[in-house]
């Protein structure tokens, strides 16, 4: 019995490791490509086996063009702000739609199936309005596209996540004289809180990862990490190492912040409002 044990376990997890290997292989490709010299890269077939080097970390760093902290500290703001206020801002709105009954035949279909259209429909008309608005190149206008864009998908998952919550418990607050602010706030807000921390967890992901729209709004002060790396494409050459070394840099924040929250994401997919 323990022999039979041990060898299923180890066979969970040597399909475990095969199967995290096979879906990261992308990534995994990018850190290697990060480490390797323009020599190495330029090899055919690439070598599987190389001296490391840092060389492509520390040109990022120093290279005048490529301004590192800059970019990092406006995806950080971007990313942020945007997934804060579009939690801020769908919240009540799902609780209007869901507990009230307010634009839930018209207005919640409509913004949810906005999501389904190709964005790059909308860059040119969003293009030249922030031009006349003067807002190209500000971390303003890119905050505000992300929200329009993490809207439909996060007021479609606070819809489906709010109906989980019991209606018997809101009516008791109300008898007691609750307020429905106060009902959202006190009662409903606590009992989703997995929900909003992974409502709020994708559109961060999203808006670090988004690329169009920070590419077409920003010029300097508000490129981001992902558009910076596109900089070491230039008209004599790719520079895949320092591109590598950008996008593996790029992604440690969200995958830290996604790890560091992991237990919320998974309590929400696989287990509801149960803790």
């Amino acid at each position: 019995m323990v022999n039979i044990t041990g060898k299923r376990n180890f066979l969970d997890w040597f399909v475990l490791i095969i199967l995290v290997l096979t879906l990261n292989l992308p990534f995994i490709n990018v850190a290697m490509t990060s480490l390797k010299t323009n020599a190495t890269i330029s090899q055919s077939p690439p070598p599987l086996l190389f001296k490391p080097t840092l060389v492509h970390y520390r040109d990022i760093f120093t290279n005048p063009t490529f301004m590192f902290t800059r970019f990092l500290m406006n995806s950080l703001v971007i990313a942020f702000s945007s997934s804060l206020i579009t939690v801020l801002i769908c919240l009540p709105a799902a609780y209007a739609i869901v507990k009230i009954g307010i634009g839930y035949k018209f207005l919640f279909p409509f913004v949810t199936n906005l999501r389904a259209i190709p964005l790059i429909i909308f860059a040119p008309s969003v293009y030249i309005l922030f031009k006349r608005l003067n807002l190209i190149d500000h971390q303003f206008a890119i905050i505000i596209i992300h929200i329009l864009v993490n809207v439909p998908i996060a007021l479609g998952l606070l819809c489906s996540f709010m109906q989980d919550v019991p209606h018997e418990i809101e009516e008791s607050a109300r008898l007691d004289g609750a307020t429905e602010l106060q009902v959202l706030s006190k009662i409903v807000v606590p009992m989703i809180s997995p929900s909003i921390a992974a409502v709020f967890v994708l559109g961060f992901i999203y808006s670090w990862n988004e690329f169009l729209f920070a590419l077409i709004l920003s010029v300097k002060r508000a490129t981001t990490l992902t558009v910076g790396a596109s900089l070491f494409i230039t008209a004599w050459g790719v520079q895949w190492g320092r591109i590598a070394a950008a996008t593996t840099l790029a992604v440690i924040p969200p995958f830290l912040f996604s790890f560091y929250v992991q237990r919320y994401l998974v309590q929400v997919f696989t287990g509801g409002l149960k803790e």
